[in-house]
């Protein structure tokens, strides 16, 4: 059972931060809630958007080729970022499945609208151990999943380059030596085509919508159709619930120019027709 306590524990504590304070209250007077294990307390990720990650740290890919980060990001597409050791019994394979899920339903593909790297955080991890994980969870994405290695490359790294990662995207972990496992939040970091964090969304499931809101976000809009960028006008992040809904402002203005272009449209017909009456008239 602890194999796999750590983790789940973990996803908890950062799902539902004020799960053990609702329990106090709701539970029965002079009895406290369950505490967390030690390594679970510490885990976590702490948001800091816009802040650009080093991308001359080093790590090495699925054929054991070690380059610098510098080389997932061209400039041009928004990449998805999870964090994932290789023989997470639980937490990493929901992460990644949840990912791959939201990504089937998405119109975007991976090589393409947007780019995917997944680094493992334990640095017993090796390249062949990538490159397992690699083929299973890509397999599930279907026909094009497999893409080439530049496209969704998983990677393994010494501790230091490790731990200036983590440090770089606020990703919290802690090794329990007992269970010999890593307690960890669940989460995917978006970035920017220039390697600042854009947004972070939590949890083991997502969303189409919000995937996709995600990666017009980070790339200012310049992934997606020119109907993804007006939808984009209409959603915002929200803090609270940790997803993109309804923007009523941006829904506002939508309205507004779309009130406008048909104030505009009958206008001009309007002067058309009294044009071509006239013309008729002079005949």
């Amino acid at each position: 059972m602890r194999a796999w306590h750590l983790p789940a524990a973990a996803a908890l504590a950062l799902l539902f931060p004020c799960a053990p304070r609702a329990a106090a209250a709701d539970g029965p007077p002079g009895v406290e809630p369950p505490a967390l294990p030690p390594a679970a307390r510490e885990v976590g990720i702490d948001e800091r958007p816009g802040r650009a990650i080093d991308t001359a740290l080093a790590f090495e890919d699925m054929t054991g080729r070690r380059a610098p980060l510098a080389e997932h990001f061209d400039g041009q597409r928004p990449v998805l970022v999870t964090l994932a050791y290789f023989r997470c019994p639980m937490l990493c394979d929901l992460v990644l499945r949840g990912l791959v899920s939201g990504l089937k339903r998405l119109d975007y593909h991976v090589g393409d609208q947007y780019r995917a790297l997944t680094v493992s955080f334990d640095p017993r991890d090796t390249p062949e151990a990538a490159a397992r994980k690699r083929t299973a969870t890509l397999s599930a994405l279907g026909p094009g999943g497999a893409a080439g290695a530049d496209a969704w490359p998983f990677l393994t790294g010494e501790q230091p380059e490790i731990r200036a990662l983590t440090d770089d995207l606020g990703f919290r972990y802690a090794y329990e030596a007992d269970t010999d496992q890593y307690a960890h939040p669940a989460g995917v970091f978006v970035l920017t085509p220039e390697g600042r964090i854009s947004r972070v969304l939590y949890g083991a499931e997502f969303s189409a919508r919000d995937l996709r809101l995600a990666l017009l976000e980070a790339s200012r809009g310049q992934v997606g159709t020119a109907f993804d960028r007006v939808i984009m006008t209409c959603y915002r992040y929200d803090p609270a619930s940790r997803r993109y809904g309804p923007y009523v402002m941006g829904l506002l203005r939508l309205g507004g120019a779309a009130i406008l272009c048909g104030v505009v449209t009958a206008l001009a017909l309007f002067r058309w027709s009294g044009r071509r009456r006239r013309q008729e008239g002079a005949r």
